[in-house]
């Protein structure tokens, strides 16, 4: 079926044996429900196909009835049926009307998402942390065991091993926070926000000392966030069906 969506998430680029190099998108239909699309080779489209984040986008969608996982928002399409129609520009206008679209949305908590998850295989939302505690990297060494595999920039594929021409991001990047929620005893999740992990990309060019591009990071993703209306929209990873923090959304009116 061919759908409207506004897009609000695009992930940092992940490998696939079938697709090689792939994005998922998440983003908001027309009516208000939540869509995970997947396989989209981004990259790979035509110029006039690749979207902007908080753009609206025509495609056909096909409920993903073959994923493992079941998670209800998993749509797979047509990626040669892409048709960019707007844009949400910046600007308080502008904000005011990515609000309308994705407030009525939010949840409360992780926690709550949790069940929905167990419940109703709920497996995209956005959550207003109460406090953001701490913005962390973790070497990959000192990753748990999954998100070494997530993270790991290699994947075997039917002709070999295919390595990503993009940059391996050596660390793992993730936010303690405390949800608004009595029964919360705070979280730590990974974060796989595109515009974090393209900014570490970019701007090591820029800053050729780890300690100075680290406090440049914090300062544009935490510091001056955590000042700002900060909320994460959050995700389930296919393999192992835990929650990441798939974007950041923060807008000031």
């Amino acid at each position: 079926m061919k759908e409207k969506i506004f897009v609000l998430v695009k992930t940092y680029p992940n490998l696939s044996k079938k697709y090689q190099e792939t994005v998922c998108v998440a983003g908001i239909t027309e009516k208000g429900a939540w869509r995970r699309l997947y396989p989209i080779p981004f990259r790979k489209l035509p110029l006039e196909k690749r979207f902007k984040k908080y753009s609206w986008i025509e495609v056909e969608t096909f409920k993903n009835d073959k994923e493992k996982l079941k998670r209800r928002e998993s749509y797979r399409v047509d990626p040669n049926s892409i048709r960019v129609v707007s844009r949400i520009e910046p600007g308080k206008k502008g904000w005011q009307e990515r609000n309308k679209i994705l407030f009525p949305l939010k949840n409360k908590s992780l926690e709550e998402l949790e069940k929905l998850k167990k419940k109703k295989k709920v497996s995209l939302g956005i959550i207003c942390p109460k406090k953001v505690l701490e913005f962390k990297r973790t070497p990959l060494a000192e990753c748990r065991d999954w998100e070494k595999q997530l993270i790991d920039g290699t994947q075997k594929t039917l002709a070999g091993v295919y390595k990503t021409p993009l940059e391996k991001i050596p660390w793992k990047f993730s936010y303690k926070f405390i949800c608004d929620d009595s029964s919360c005893n705070g979280h730590e999740l990974m974060c796989e926000d595109w515009e974090l992990l393209q900014a570490w990309r970019a701007w090591r060019k820029t800053y050729e000392q780890e300690e100075i591009l680290w406090d440049k990071i914090q300062d544009r993703f935490f510091r001056k966030m955590i000042d700002k209306n900060l909320h994460f929209i959050v995700g389930t990873e296919s393999r192992f069906n835990k929650f990441l923090i798939i974007g950041l959304y923060y807008p000031p009116y």
